[in-house]
């Protein structure tokens, strides 16, 4: 017999025990193929570590699936899942750099949040009002009157500066609805960063 028929049969007797649960025989498969298969897996992956762990991840996955899995060839079997795996990895990096450079933001993208600009808007909706409703509005948010007190310095009913209180916010809440979106946008972005 020549040394590769030796090493398949060897092989073949090692697969029959790994089958068996035989932990010996599976250290022993690990020691002499985890060297070649890192080196495998580095032409791929181009990092040690990162091959180490694939190759990990193949012998684990052996291991696990013993008694699932038909092997024909060991070495066959091993070259075949750690270039799948590398591939696998391959990729993932591909979709997360995707994703990345998709969701990528400068570093100053808080500083697209411009208070100013945000308090300027607010106050341009604020004195489109009518002027009855932009003082009534005015009085209850900025100076903190109740209706009630609202209602005697206007000589007009509590009922009204409900009614005219009403309209203003309805109405800002449209008019600033795409500030509001642009607003939360800014600060997941900040969230993020």
């Amino acid at each position: 017999m020549d040394q590769k028929s030796d090493l398949k049969n060897q092989d073949e007797l090692l697969l029959r025990k790994i089958k068996a649960g035989d932990e010996r025989a599976f250290e022993l498969v690990f020691k002499n193929y985890y060297p070649h298969l890192v080196l495998l897996a580095q032409k791929y992956l181009g990092d040690r570590d990162l091959s180490e762990s694939a190759v990990q991840s193949v012998f684990v996955k052996m291991w696990e699936t013993r008694d699932k899995v038909e092997i024909r060839s060991l070495k066959g079997f091993l070259v075949v899942a750690v270039r799948n795996r590398c591939t696998n990895e391959l990729k993932h990096r591909q979709v997360v750099r995707e994703y990345e450079k998709e969701h990528e933001q400068p570093e100053t993208a808080w500083m697209t949040f411009n208070e100013n600009v945000y308090l300027q808007r607010i106050n341009n909706v604020i004195d489109e009002l009518p002027e009855q409703r932009k003082r009534i509005f005015k009085m209850s948010r900025m100076d903190g009157l109740k209706y009630r007190e609202i209602a005697e310095k206007l000589n007009i009913s509590p009922k009204t500066v409900e009614v005219q209180m009403g309209k203003a916010l309805k109405y800002l809440r449209e008019q600033l609805q795409p500030l509001k979106k642009q607003l939360l946008a800014s600060i997941v972005l900040l969230i993020m960063l």
